[in-house]
């Protein structure tokens, strides 16, 4: 198996990105969602001004603009609940990987104890630091968008004692078979776990969910209100829910990073369950 050497993920704009999943949520989220309700009162301040002025029959352009806005908000809905349903699915497929992979080796690491020729203890501590490899290298490389190879060594270190196991016996047959089964087992679970590092959500879909929500802002400020405070409110309102929606999906589009990400938990299970508790 050839090492796979690391690919950054994020093209520009990466010292953005990179900030926003490494920088704690106490400070992303107020600074995100305020921001975006910033904005959208900033919109209705600016257009509220051109409404008053040009439009004088508010009965009929409130209902022209009823009927828009209810059309744009459907799909618009539509478009950011599917966009978060898609998301949601990568990360907890993401999830579901690593701790099949975790799994996988804990079992891995049990069946080794039954093979011949005295290499179940070589076997095992190669487990033991590829578990360590993933845990202290890989998920930081995961975590910065670099598909990981540091681990790539001890898979074929363990590889290469597995095929050297000579098997005489029907015992000792029936035990290689399960260990070379389970291996291949890690093997597939680990391609899903490095693979899920390059998820994330096409270029043109944040364009159109950004542009999206300026319409959106836009159509709320086209709203004839009286009371400018009421006005304020309910485009703020709204913009306070658009904005954590789209805060979410963007914490989870990367789900190695952020601060909804999948972290090496199930590993770190697996050293203390049965690692360290065979040691």
């Amino acid at each position: 198996m050839r090492a796979t050497p690391p690919v950054r993920r994020r093209g520009g704009g990466a010292a953005m990105l990179d900030w926003f999943y490494n920088t704690s949520i106490l400070i992303t989220l107020p600074l995100f969602v305020g921001g975006f309700v910033a904005l959208s009162c900033l919109v209705v301040i600016g257009v509220r001004p051109v409404v008053r002025r040009f439009v004088t029959e508010t009965k009929e352009w409130d209902r022209a603009l009823g009927h828009v806005i209810g059309t744009f908000g459907v799909f618009f809905g539509i478009l950011l609940a599917l966009v978060a349903v898609a998301v949601y699915e990568n990360f907890a497929d993401t999830r579901q990987a690593t701790i099949e992979e975790a799994g996988d080796v804990g079992a891995l690491y049990r069946a080794t104890g039954g093979l011949p020729d005295d290499l179940d203890g070589s076997m095992q501590e190669v487990l033991d630091a590829y578990l360590h490899t993933v845990i202290e290298v890989d998920f930081p490389d995961q975590a910065r968008g670099e598909l990981p190879s540091a681990s790539d060594t001890q898979i074929d270190e363990f590889e290469a004692l597995l095929h050297s196991v000579e098997a005489d016996t029907r015992g000792d047959q029936a035990e290689f078979q399960q260990a070379l089964a389970t291996f291949d087992d890690v093997i597939e679970s680990r391609r899903a776990r490095i693979d899920a590092t390059a998820l994330a959500l096409p270029a043109l879909f944040w364009l159109v969910i950004w542009v999206g929500a300026a319409v959106n802002a836009v159509l709320i400020a086209f709203i004839h209100f009286t009371n400018p405070r009421l006005h304020l409110l309910m485009a703020g309102l709204l913009a306070l829910f658009v904005g954590l929606v789209i805060f979410v999906t963007a914490d989870m589009d990367h789900p190695y990073a952020g601060a909804i990400s999948v972290g090496p938990g199930a590993y770190e299970r697996v050293l203390e369950q049965i690692v360290d508790a065979r040691e």
